[in-house]
């Protein structure tokens, strides 16, 4: 492709989006209620196939709870399309300059759906049911995410980006009918989300890092006489 670019956007939100997550404890309880242990649940990019693999792969058995997240489409959203200029100069106070201003050149981001599956793994209901506690309330509808405009964009400031995360509201949920000792219990839940990013094109000019300051010397006159 001409021109070709590329700025981890979608890596960044999809990262983001993970962190967001990734601080999910379970407690363990003995017969009275009483919290005996705690578990911080195992977090994997990709489809819930290749995330258990992965494990298994690596520790020759499961480890329950496990939750895997992929992003399943992108969608331009016509509905956040602002405008159709090619770019805009976004100024700023200059940090290293006091008293001066950097103007720097981004070009208009185009505006994606994003859309994002979650799977979750348990062995126990009382583990499915505190990992879903510790999210569906606090994603009541959306939550927000920050990341930085792409560094590849040259700008002399590490501009924030804030991005709409929106829960679908539903969650289906899979039990085990045939258990074996090659397909041990598990039980499964998958629900969606829908990220709204912006990717971006390849920055063409070189951004400017100083605005002009003009000195000018006044003398003050009594009488000005105009012939």
């Amino acid at each position: 492709m001409k021109n070709q670019y590329y700025g981890f956007e979608l890596k960044d939100m999809v990262r983001q989006f993970i962190t967001a997550f990734n601080s999910i404890v379970i407690n363990r309880y003995n017969k009275s209620k009483t919290v005996v242990d705690q578990l911080k649940v195992g977090f994997y990019y990709g489809p819930k196939e290749r995330a258990l693999n992965d494990v298994v792969n690596k520790a020759t058995s499961l480890k329950l709870p496990v939750i895997a997240v992929h992003y399943t489409s992108v969608t331009r959203d016509s509905e956040r399309v602002f405008n159709k200029i090619p770019g805009f100069y976004y100024s700023k106070a200059s940090e290293q300059d006091q008293g001066a201003l950097t103007s720097d050149y981004l070009p208009t981001p185009i505006p994606v759906n994003i859309g994002i599956n979650m799977s979750i793994l348990t062995k126990f209901q009382t583990d499915m049911d505190q990992i879903l506690s510790n999210f569906v309330p606090y994603n009541n509808p959306y939550i927000i995410i920050s990341w930085k405009v792409p560094s590849s964009q040259n700008m002399s400031s590490n501009l924030e980006i804030r991005t709409e995360v929106e829960w679908s509201g539903n969650i289906s949920l899979d039990y085990p009918v045939n258990v074996s000792g090659t397909q041990p219990a598990r039980i499964e839940a998958s629900t969606d989300f829908t990220m709204k990013g912006w990717l971006f094109k390849k920055n063409n000019i070189d951004n400017a890092k100083n605005i002009f300051v003009i000195d000018q010397q006044y003398i003050p006159v009594n009488t000005f006489n105009y012939e």
